[in-house]
């Protein structure tokens, strides 16, 4: 019996175009309130950004934002598990190594970018970051920080996430996405919200169903009972998955959805 659904949102939920079948979602999850399915968005977003995203039903669902590290039931935030004080000066100290690479940090009241990478990286990452401010630098920000994402070019992005894990082993470092790496708590991911909610709510893992795409979802598809990539999902998360299913551009999430509601 399934109890929980939980959904990526970039390259697994939505299309290329930020979009999904809303129409389609809310025969969906009027099903899904009528039988006591939780439904949730797990995503390396920020909560402010994944929560707009559901106008119509946000209130009445759940979010796993910024990779496991903040937890929310509607507009209620139930959860957190920032960086700590040791782990955030070591991280600052990769940022120091690879100021190149253009970097978001990630907190509870903002995301920030950095002024000098420019302006057009600010309104990309607005797609992103409902909530983002621009700082000169990063040294004293006031703020709970979960995670600090490295935007890197695709071909870089392997050579890069293997050195930085065998230099900072204390660190959690997982692809975020084909260009990016997130960097926080280790063995912070997704999951670890999953864990959260099973124990809240009493729910077996193996009554749960989880999608995604990405390095930051391999944590949450093994931790279900059934779970599921897109076919343009990267290798790591494809060989963590039970099943292959369509792409995002083809609404392939909510379909499955559909048949597992209706089978």
């Amino acid at each position: 019996m399934i109890k929980l659904i939980a959904t990526d949102m970039d390259g697994t939920w939505l299309t290329d175009q930020k979009t999904y079948d809303e129409e389609l979602f809310l025969r969906e999850f009027a099903i899904m309130q009528e039988r006591g399915i939780k439904f949730v968005i797990a995503s390396g977003n920020q909560y402010e950004n994944i929560y707009a995203r559901f106008p119509k039903t946000a209130a009445k669902m759940y979010f796993i934002a910024e990779n496991g590290a903040l937890v929310a039931q509607g507009r209620q935030v139930i959860h957190t598990d920032c960086i700590s004080d040791e782990d955030l000066q070591v991280i600052f100290e990769i940022i120091a190594k690879y100021a190149h690479e253009k970097i978001t940090v990630s907190g509870l009241a903002s995301a920030y970018v950095r002024a000098s990478d420019g302006p057009e990286y600010a309104t990309e990452l607005k797609k992103y970051y409902a909530k983002l401010t621009i700082v000169p630098s990063f040294t004293d920000l006031q703020d709970q920080i979960f995670k600090v994402t490295l935007d890197v070019p695709a071909k870089k992005r392997p050579r890069i996430i293997s050195e930085l894990q065998n230099n900072y082993p204390q660190i959690g470092f997982v692809s975020g996405s084909a260009t990016s790496i997130d960097i926080s708590t280790k063995k912070m991911n997704k999951a670890v919200g999953l864990e959260y909610l099973s124990k809240k709510y009493h729910i077996n893992p193996r009554e749960m169903v989880a999608f995604g795409d990405s390095g930051n979802d391999v944590g949450m598809l093994k931790y279900v009972g059934q779970s599921y990539v897109t076919a343009t999902a990267l290798p790591i998360a494809k060989s963590a998955a039970n099943r292959v299913i369509g792409s995002s551009n083809n609404s392939a999430v909510q379909k499955e959805i559909w048949r597992l509601l209706n089978d």
